[in-house]
């Protein structure tokens, strides 16, 4: 099965393992087993799981459920790096919930503008985010049920992308609290560690952030997905000074590499060959971001796009 980007192809590699959706009324619990296939890292079954939901809520002219199908597969194209793919569902979701009347400020509502966030996040546009989120009205407190929680992080990590630092940290440490009154705070939830330490570095405040990402690392090498381990471990390497921050980011390029997130892996790639450029380790440099750069091209990111061809600018002409 090919879908809409423009270099990742999703393949379904085994049959989908949940009984197909026959009525409107079954869809509801069949995209919540997609979620958890999608959360397990089985992207390609998710996203053929998805196609067969956009199928059947179409086909009996289900509007809502179409809507929450189409933000499904978007959250799952994302996953898997087709960023144009990814952007398309959930516009397409947005449409169908507003005709279908469900509020944006609805627990589905917030869900989706989640995920349309966090698409604009990796497009490199957070001034649209911003207007959907004005847009939306939900720039103010917001409920601590699950799908809110995970709009508060993405919001977090819109606020940091928007220099807004205290307001990020904020709503990622709220994050942590709530999760933690729920005895589930695992980076395999919500990564809100690595998130709030990429916004501490940038204040200044290495000694917390390194200890937060301490901490998300020894999580995930316990009981944690390959991908939540490589992107703590790419973090870990922005933040960690010399050979332990180069040492984070091969790390977390070598455990990418055999994960199907390859918008996460094209960043890894990237930001490795940015600190191999600043220790002068150029050849080294260039190969690796001709990778990136390949990759992030066919992810769609024209802000990764951009990131890895100034970094190789800089490995090219000090050569």
């Amino acid at each position: 099965m090919a879908d809409r980007g423009r270099g990742i192809t999703v393949r379904n590699t085994r049959p989908v393992p949940i009984t197909r959706p026959a009525h409107a009324d079954e869809l509801p619990e069949y995209l919540r087993a997609l979620r958890r296939l999608a959360d397990a890292d089985d992207l390609s079954t998710a996203y053929a799981g998805c196609s067969i939901a956009v199928e059947v809520a179409g086909r009996v002219g289900d509007g809502a459920g179409l809507a929450m199908a189409y933000s499904q597969r978007s959250s799952v194209a994302r996953r898997l790096g087709d960023l144009p793919a990814a952007r398309g569902d959930a516009e397409a979701a947005a449409e169908l919930l507003a005709v279908s009347g469900v509020p944006p400020g609805s627990a589905a509502g917030a869900l989706l503008l989640s995920r349309r966030i966090a698409v604009l996040l990796d497009l490199g546009e957070p001034a649209a985010a911003d207007a959907l989120l004005e847009a939306a009205g939900l720039t103010g407190d917001l409920p601590d049920d699950p799908e809110y929680l995970l709009l508060r992080y993405v919001r977090g990590r819109l606020h940091a992308a928007s220099a807004r630092p205290g307001e990020g940290l904020a709503d990622l440490y709220r994050c942590g609290e709530r999760l933690a009154a729920r005895r589930s705070d695992h980076p395999g939830v919500l990564p809100w560690r690595s998130a709030a330490a990429s916004v501490l570095k940038r204040l200044g405040a290495a000694e917390a952030a390194e200890r937060l990402l301490a901490e998300e690392v020894a999580l995930t090498r316990r009981h944690g997905l390959a991908s939540a381990l490589g992107r703590a471990l790419r973090i870990q390497g922005q933040v960690l000074p010399g050979e332990a921050g180069m040492a984070a980011a091969e790390e977390a390029v070598r455990v990418l590499q055999g994960t199907p997130r390859k918008f996460e892996f094209a960043t890894a790639l990237v930001d490795l060959g940015g600190l191999l450029n600043g220790a002068r380790r150029r050849a080294q440099a260039r190969r690796v971001l001709r990778d990136g750069l390949e990759l992030a091209e066919a992810c769609g990111s024209p802000a990764l796009v951009a990131r890895a061809k100034r970094y190789y600018g800089g490995a090219t002409d000090r050569s």
